[in-house]
């Protein structure tokens, strides 16, 4: 897992003026587009849900890559709670969470824990009633368990 370089925002070229930037800020935030957008993610739920899917088992069949886990797992933490399946996008992002720690800590990843999530991420993802299968406490406990492998990784 490569970290990236970080550019400072002001050594990009400006694509519109501060003004013209302002007026668009203030665009996407109005209620206007807030209801246009949902509707559009509500009317392409379908499309997006399959897209998890499709990440989903790549995440599933990069079993032992530890490197491709993680990168299945990220574009996971960001698209499945958009997509609808809140807990997928939970659960993903707590497995980038121990990912992260655990590489501060200079320690690689145990295995069984990358396992249990990638379980519980398929799970999530497939579940017809995602919101009644998948309750906060999988999530929980799962982060309960990285709590204790990070407090036994630390030195």
């Amino acid at each position: 897992m490569t970290k990236g370089q970080l550019i400072p925002p002001d050594d990009y070229p400006q694509m519109v003026s501060k003004s013209d930037a302002a007026k668009m800020a203030r665009a996407l935030r109005s209620p206007e587009t807030a209801a246009r957008a949902a509707k559009v993610i509500q009317q392409q739920s379908q499309k997006l849900q399959s897209a998890v899917h499709d990440y989903v088992r790549e995440l599933e069949n990069a079993a032992g890559n530890l490197s491709l886990v993680f990168e299945k797992a990220h574009e996971l933490r960001g698209f499945a709670e958009t997509a609808g399946l809140r807990a997928t996008g939970r659960i993903a992002s707590g497995l980038c969470r121990y990912f992260d720690e655990m590489e501060k800590l200079g320690t690689v990843p145990d295995k069984a824990v990358v396992a249990l999530h990638v379980s519980a991420i398929g799970r999530a993802a497939r579940a017809k009633d995602e919101a009644g299968r998948m309750s906060d406490a999988v999530v929980k406990e799962l982060a309960a368990l990285v709590a204790h492998k990070l407090a036994e990784a630390a030195p």
